[in-house]
């Protein structure tokens, strides 16, 4: 037999051969596809704005509040883990609102990072924290006040939000979270204010 013909025939034998082998496959490849922790996620949040400084409203219970208040939706993607920690980008839009005060919009960016949830029976507690940057449209409220004290501008600040979420095994996607949506000048490296501070609950689900 010439080669040709060998040739024709283990392509003839491929050929009956690939019809089995490719849905197993593709079984393994959806298998290995699927994202394990369910890396992505979209969330609504919102709440009152402090009228205290970052450290005020960490102490939710004590701090003074505004009239004013946060409404926002954001999307974060993780894409690096190692052992318990994780660690992705978020980014979001908001909107600052009062009686009698000008409204003011929001969009910040960053980094987050997620430690491994703490499991208490089915209920699962999951700490983050997210920095990164912080533009806005207009000041607001006691942010205002304290620009017009400080004399610099807090159109850019930085962005933080430390984070609790809480979920339960039944429904591993969704998540319900408080955060509070700070944001100040860092220590003056860009300005001498600690510009807004919101304490926040919302809900999160992930994919």
């Amino acid at each position: 037999m010439s080669k040709f013909a060998r040739a024709i025939l283990v392509l003839g034998a491929m050929s009956l051969f690939v019809p089995f082998a490719a849905p197993i496959a593709a079984h393994d490849v959806t298998t290995e596809a699927l994202p394990p922790n369910r890396d992505e996620s979209v969330f609504v949040f919102g709440g009152p704005m402090s009228s205290g400084y970052f450290g005020d409203a960490l102490t939710f219970w004590s701090s003074g509040y505004e009239t004013n208040a946060f409404a926002g939706l954001g999307y974060q993607r993780f894409f690096y883990e190692y052992e318990s920690f994780a660690l992705g980008l978020e980014a979001g839009l908001g909107l600052r609102m009062g009686a009698g005060e000008t409204l003011s919009a929001e969009a910040w960016a960053g980094l987050v990072g997620r430690l491994t949830e703490v499991e208490l029976g089915p209920v699962n507690i999951t700490p983050s924290i997210t920095g990164g940057f912080s533009v806005v449209t207009g000041t607001i409220g006691v942010e205002t006040t304290r620009t017009a004290a400080s004399g610099d501008s807090a159109t850019v600040l930085y962005y933080l939000a430390p984070e609790i979420a809480v979920s339960h095994d039944d429904h591993p996607q969704w998540e319900a979270f408080g955060r509070i949506q700070h944001r100040s000048g860092g220590f003056g490296t860009i300005a001498h204010i600690d510009g807004s501070n919101a304490v926040t609950a919302g809900l999160r689900y992930k994919f």
